[in-house]
């Protein structure tokens, strides 16, 4: 029952998402990066802004011709993502997939995707441009810091500036090693071994939950979940957004046939592959020094949609 409400939540949200796109294909990063956020009181715009693809982690990683586009998260978004576990790294991931599920339009050519297609890596990325989009006017979440100087400071956890609030976000870069080996058509990796070519990327947000199913059920069953095995697949298997369980148990045993020397070396560069928001960064506003500090939520991820100290601000 539960499985066949879900599956009937997913197929309404990508059904309001395919009658009610309405992006502009002209907007592009300036447009993003300077949108007018000074009307906090009134209801989130409907309306769908395309991204320029650079501006994501694993922007390089799509297909040529490919689209995204985002909107404001709605009330009834929000209130469904505030009751998220801080505790259940699980819950968190599905939360933040309802959220993109609603406010994200993809397009790859002529075909239209879901939030499945999206790398697994810029979901926490787009979330933050999501959350920009809905609490404007500078209510941001922040962390406290230190410069080098001593001067004590808030840095807020932004992933686009904004004519006030300069970025913080720094996404991880393409390791040196494994630049050789990218595929700027295909946009993968390309590893040539013993005389065949084996092709990685970051996975989708869709086989990345597929996998997340598998742990669950096989740790739920007292059965060990072969880890290593999920974690390599999955960037093998980038250009799909979902499998099958058949197809997970073929795959497993095409991973068991592989030989040492192929299973070092793809192990080795996956090991490589950090994609995603790498840390933050900001100017002292005192002296301008330069300070970095780690990506982390000041009071868990169910904060990520709440207005800082909107109780105090409206009643004191």
């Amino acid at each position: 029952m539960n499985e066949n409400f879900n599956d009937k939540k997913e197929q309404d949200a990508l059904k309001y998402l395919e009658q009610n796109f309405i992006a502009d294909e002209d907007n592009n990063l300036e447009s993003i990066q300077k949108v007018d956020l000074s009307y906090l009181d009134t209801v989130p715009s409907n309306e769908y802004m395309a991204l320029p693809l650079n501006l994501l982690p694993c922007g390089l990683f799509y297909k040529i011709g490919t689209k995204i586009s985002i909107r404001a998260a709605k009330v009834q978004e929000v209130q469904a993502y505030s009751v998220v576990d801080d505790n259940n790294y699980l819950d968190i991931t599905e939360k933040m997939n309802g959220i993109l599920s609603s406010c994200i339009k993809y397009y790859y050519g002529n075909g239209q995707g879901s939030y499945k297609d999206v790398r697994d890596g810029d979901r926490l990325f787009l979330i933050f441009m999501i959350r920009e989009l809905t609490f404007p006017g500078g209510k941001n979440l922040s962390k406290d810091c230190t410069c080098p100087s001593g001067h004590e400071f808030k840095m807020e956890l932004r992933a686009t500036s904004s004519d006030k609030v300069q970025k913080s976000f720094v996404n991880y870069d393409i390791p040196e090693k494994l630049v050789k080996f990218f595929d700027n058509q295909e946009r993968v990796f390309v590893f040539k071994i013993d005389g065949v070519d084996y092709k990685l990327a970051p996975p989708t947000i869709g086989i990345q939950e597929m996998f997340f199913g598998d742990i669950k059920t096989k740790i739920q069953g007292d059965k060990n979940p072969n880890v290593a095995f999920l974690k390599l697949a999955s960037f093998m298997l980038y250009d799909r957004n979902n499998i099958s369980e058949d197809g997970i148990k073929a795959k497993e045993q095409e991973f068991k046939r592989m030989d040492m020397k192929t299973f070092q070396i793809l192990n080795q560069a996956v090991n490589q592959m950090l994609f995603g928001i790498k840390e933050m960064k900001n100017d002292c506003p005192s002296c301008g020094l330069e300070v970095h500090t780690d990506m982390s939520f000041p009071s868990g991820a169910s904060n990520i949609f709440v207005i800082p100290n909107a109780f105090d601000e409206y009643f004191g």
